[in-house]
């Protein structure tokens, strides 16, 4: 899954992305659909390394991604193993969810997660992914909403 974009700029979340962006909207919207597929049970736990997520994307408290309460939180997950985030997006914006590579950088051909699906207002979606192999920390950000929706990816070994 790797991505062939012009290289972001890592943690400066500030790079813009307007051809791109229009196009994945267009299309977006136009395809609509929830984008769900099954992924089984999210277990619970706060800060332990698990293979299964349920976000919320909405507007509560500007673009977020919210899980149990917390805005943009940390995700812990094992190396090498796969993972399911299953998205909910409650808010009425388009939104998707990007993993950054190694690099902590998105769109440099590394991305953990290099081709995400646009989720529709009151739609569904889910990715689902191998974690790196190399623990470390590592990013996500929504696409739309880079300055506002971002958190870190601790992967464990």
């Amino acid at each position: 899954m790797k991505a062939t974009c012009a290289p972001g700029t890592g943690r400066d979340r500030s790079f813009a992305l307007p051809a791109l962006l229009s196009i994945s909207i267009a299309l977006a919207a136009s395809c609509g659909g929830d984008g769900e597929r099954s992924g089984g049970d999210v277990p619970g736990g706060d800060g332990e390394s698990r293979a299964a997520y349920e976000l919320l994307m909405n507007e509560s408290a500007g673009n977020v991604f919210v899980l149990d309460g917390q805005n943009n939180p940390a995700l812990t997950v094992p190396a090498g193993k796969a993972v399911t985030v299953k998205l909910v997006n409650t808010g009425s914006a388009i939104h998707n969810m990007r993993f950054s590579g190694i690099d902590g950088r998105y769109f440099t051909g590394d991305d953990t997660v290099s081709d995400p699906e646009f989720i529709s207002p009151g739609k569904k979606g889910v990715l689902i992914f191998t974690a790196p192999g190399v623990p470390g920390e590592y990013l996500y950000q929504c696409d739309i909403h880079p300055t506002d929706m971002f958190g870190d990816v601790i992967v464990l070994d």
